[in-house]
């Protein structure tokens, strides 16, 4: 997944726990080092809807049980079919 810092966020301790924990083969250190990084993201950083996808549904008659669910597209695509 692409990574995009658009709102630029620059927090130095949060580099070096990143940083750190990219190099870290201990597990359970490379884990406290996540957490101490997520925990200083959240207090730092308000709630910002940075992202708002439009969802747009094309439709054919063809396609069959396409968006069955509440999830829409975003749900359990396993039983969409083609028909004849």
């Amino acid at each position: 997944m692409p990574f995009s810092n658009a709102p630029h966020y620059s927090n130095a301790e949060v580099d070096r726990l990143l940083e750190s924990a990219a190099i870290e083969t201990d597990e359970t250190r490379r884990v406290a080092l996540y957490q101490q990084f997520q925990q200083i993201v959240y207090r730092d950083l308000p709630i910002l809807n940075l992202v708002a996808p439009r969802m747009v549904t094309l439709a054919n008659r063809r396609v069959n049980n396409h968006t069955v669910s509440a999830q829409g597209l975003e749900g359990n695509l396993a039983d969409v079919y083609l028909s004849a």
